[in-house]
């Protein structure tokens, strides 16, 4: 794809050319959000929009625990029955089940966005808000990643501190009121961040029977896959967040997909989870405050007006 020196895709860089020379300033807000962005000091400065497609063709290997761990073919029934097909998930290694599909997930969807940001410092921007991230399948397997938001700059370095580094952007897919109520808080907006995860489980016999049975009651192999995958999700997303000294974590949308695949004569279910969150940087300012002195109230109970 061509490029321009500044990183910025040729069609990107003709959009932020365009606005430049017609002076118009452009949003994503709502009256609401606009009066919201002002009372924290942020400015909206343009739309901004980041997308590339990708080719989600290999997913990994297949099959891989029930043909290394699994029964093998001519044990009796009752040793067939009895085992119990092991939870493995994506980050568990590099090339085997989905983690080939995780990773290139991932540099998807960081690639839409780093390309938002790329047009919002073209811009002149501080940051990106209510910036929303989305995949949307082409043909076959081929995917677009889009990342779309509102470019602001900061005109209250006391609310929202200018970047450290000349060309730093922040980015928050909070709303415009939720990010004004941070600021106002004492929080500054700080990066926008993804955790991804597929488990996999072979369906061995007692997960089969307690699929295919007539009695309610808990599934225990789907609910190991389900847990599996949320919570290796959740923990991706943290460990990229604990990269931003003192940050704070605000998770805004868990979604949660299974799907199966075959494996010879049987199948493989597998769990996908999504987690999306946003971190907030504490202002110094706002720890040094003083602690306003305690006021108590007196309220008369009766008239205490003068009588006549």
């Amino acid at each position: 794809m061509t490029q321009t020196p500044d990183g910025l895709p040729a069609a990107a860089r003709s959009r932020v050319e365009r606005q430049a020379a017609s002076g118009v300033r452009s949003s994503l807000f709502s009256a609401p959000a606009a009066a919201a962005a002002r009372s924290a000091g942020l400015l909206p400065v343009g739309e901004v929009f980041g997308g590339m497609v990708v080719n989600l063709g290999w997913t990994g290997t297949g099959c891989a625990w029930w043909s290394q761990v699994g029964p093998t073919p001519g044990l009796n029934a009752l040793s067939r029955t009895a085992w119990r097909s092991p939870v493995t998930t994506s980050g568990g290694s590099t090339y085997t089940g989905y983690a080939p599909y995780v990773k290139a997930f991932e540099s998807a969807w960081y690639g839409a966005v780093r390309r938002m940001l790329a047009e919002a410092r073209a811009l002149g921007a501080h940051g990106v808000v209510g910036a929303t991230v989305q995949r949307t399948r082409l043909d076959g397997s081929a995917w677009e990643f889009t990342a779309l938001g509102t470019a602001v700059r900061s005109d209250d370095p006391l609310l929202v501190p200018y970047p450290k580094n000349r060309g730093d952007v922040w980015s928050t897919n909070l709303t415009v009121e939720d990010t004004a109520s941070a600021i106002l808080s004492g929080y500054s907006p700080g990066e926008l961040l993804l955790g991804i995860s597929i488990s996999t489980k072979h369906e061995d016999y007692e997960l089969r029977t307690q699929r295919t049975s007539w009695v309610n009651g808990e599934v225990t192999g789907m609910t190991e896959l389900v847990q599996a995958a949320r919570a290796e999700a959740l923990h991706r997303l943290e460990t990229r967040a604990t990269a931003s000294a003192g940050a704070q974590l605000v998770v805004t949308d868990l979604h949660l997909g299974e799907f199966e695949t075959p494996c010879g004569e049987e199948k493989d279910l597998h769990a996908e989870a999504t987690v999306v969150g946003a971190t907030l940087i504490p202002v110094p300012r706002y720890s040094r405050r003083a602690e306003l002195p305690a006021v108590t109230t007196v309220i008369p109970l009766g008239d205490l007006r003068p009588r006549a």
